[in-house]
């Protein structure tokens, strides 16, 4: 009984984590939400700045804190482990929701195209950006990034699946394509306002400063194989290939 309740709790933090995301894509996009980037209660220019860049890195610090190896040792004492991912997700859904509600909008402008094509295009980057972001959750497991696979072993008194390293498909191009993404999104709109701008430098500087964290336990984790794979994959630009790298598949060929 007791598992076929976690089931479905993580049912719905799957619904609540996706439905976070697909709020937050079009807040930043400012369509087809309640409340969008643009939109809220207008106030002094620094105290929208300050409260706006508070709000991002007390999302950005949620998401750092509840993902460290330490925090997760002592969490699942208190939350069972086959829902510490999906109950993740809830606390997620709700720091979203302070997010957008307590959002200050900064309308001045820094660009807006005007023209047809360009806006398209740049709609387009937008839209395929959080495709890219979707996709990377399959490589790795998408129901266990979003907590169902655990619930579900649970049910099944199936062993957890253990981690692992593919660097395959975009991971094969950047170690870190979904933090890539949120660095890109504030960014790729046709009228890039202030807040944009106070969102995007806000989410570059939290990657900036929780990437070294998250290697430093995927290491732990997995040891060699995540330095080697870290040594041959740069961390967000794609690059030409080690030539080490190149000659592996050359042979292998």
């Amino acid at each position: 009984m007791k598992s076929r309740v976690f089931f479905i709790y993580a049912l719905g933090a799957y619904a609540a984590g996706t439905a976070s995301i697909a709020y937050i894509a079009g807040f930043l996009a400012d369509v087809a939400v309640p409340k969008g980037i643009g939109d809220g209660d207008a106030t002094s220019l620094w105290a929208a700045v300050l409260v706006d860049a508070v709000l991002v890195g007390l999302f950005g610090l949620h998401h750092s804190l509840a993902a460290r190896r330490s925090f997760k040792r002592r969490w699942t004492k208190l939350v069972p482990p086959a829902i510490e991912r999906a109950t993740f997700l809830y606390m997620t859904a709700a720091m979203t929701a302070v997010l957008v509600v307590f959002w200050r909008p900064i309308p001045l402008v820094i660009w807006d195209l005007q023209a047809p094509f360009a806006a398209g295009l740049m709609q387009a980057a937008y839209l395929a950006t959080w495709a890219m972001m979707a996709a990377a959750t399959f490589h790795f497991g998408h129901f266990g990034f979003f907590g169902l696979a655990q619930a579900w072993a649970h049910l099944r008194r199936s062993p957890p699946a253990p981690a692992r390293i593919s660097a395959r498909y975009l991971y094969a191009l950047v170690r870190h394509p979904i933090s890539l993404g949120w660095m890109l999104t504030p960014w790729l709109t046709p009228q890039l306002t202030l807040g944009h701008v106070v969102f995007g430098v806000s989410a570059f500087l939290y990657v900036m400063a929780s990437t070294p964290f998250e290697e430093a336990d995927l290491v732990a984790e997995l040891g060699e194989g995540y330095r080697d794979y870290r040594r041959r994959v740069p961390a967000f630009l794609p690059g030409p290939r080690p030539r080490r790298r190149r000659d592996a598949a050359a042979a292998a060929e």
